[in-house]
């Protein structure tokens, strides 16, 4: 069986495109944990999850998983002197944080044709999934037998407030991820290169620009 022989011009375009797609996502993901420390001391706002989400909706859930684990992980560290190590619970994190990467990625086709408030509402969903995850498993393997249906029922209900102020957080920022898209776009062609990513992100980008150099309302 022939395999299809590379030209040495589509290696080097492969490589440019791996280098700058490692590159979008490095400072993504930077972004997500440098603001996510700036309001650490604001109860259960952050902005890595969205960083995730946006990073495997762009290049796919290779690049969306190297940003769960490198995210989850670097954050752990930063928190560790202010909250103290969350020992087992990182795992779980990271469980949330690599399903929602492998949900982006999967389904990035229907995700981009999603309205603002369609968005927010998966962010929101995703916020809530992810507090039921860390907190129960946090709460049975650290107090293990003892913990109890009752208790767990309650400890949901006593973190109603944190979970909406996460929730409420998380449906801003989701809902703006077709503007960051279309950020990200237009820096990639403002430097002449082609679109790396989605074709579905390059039509909604050029019929924007499109709209407003004829003066329509978006």
């Amino acid at each position: 069986m022939n395999k299809r022989k590379i030209s040495p011009k589509q290696q080097e375009t492969d490589r440019i495109q791996s280098i700058l797609k490692m590159s979008v996502t490095a400072a993504l993901a930077s972004l997500g944990i440098i603001l996510s420390a700036i309001v650490i001391f604001f109860p259960n706002i952050e902005f890595i999850s969205v960083s995730i989400f946006l990073i495997a909706l762009l290049f796919g859930i290779e690049y969306g998983f190297l940003a769960a684990i490198s995210i989850a992980v670097v954050y752990e560290f930063l928190v560790i002197p202010i909250y103290g190590s969350g020992g087992f619970l990182i795992l779980f994190k990271l469980l949330c944080y690599i399903a929602l990467a492998i949900v982006a990625g999967l389904g990035k086709k229907l995700f981009v044709k999603l309205s603002f408030w369609e968005l927010g509402v998966f962010g929101a969903t995703f916020a809530l999934f992810y507090d039921v995850i860390t907190t129960l498993f946090g709460q049975i393997i650290v107090l293990q037998q003892s913990v109890t249906p009752t208790y767990l029922i309650s400890l949901l209900i006593w973190g109603i407030p944190f979970t909406l102020s996460h929730m409420i957080g998380n449906f801003i920022l989701f809902s703006l991820t077709k503007t960051l898209i279309n950020w990200v776009v237009a820096a990639f062609r403002f430097r002449g290169i082609k679109l790396l990513m989605l074709p579905q992100l390059s039509d909604s980008s050029e019929n924007v620009k499109t709209n407003n150099v004829k003066g329509d309302v978006v």
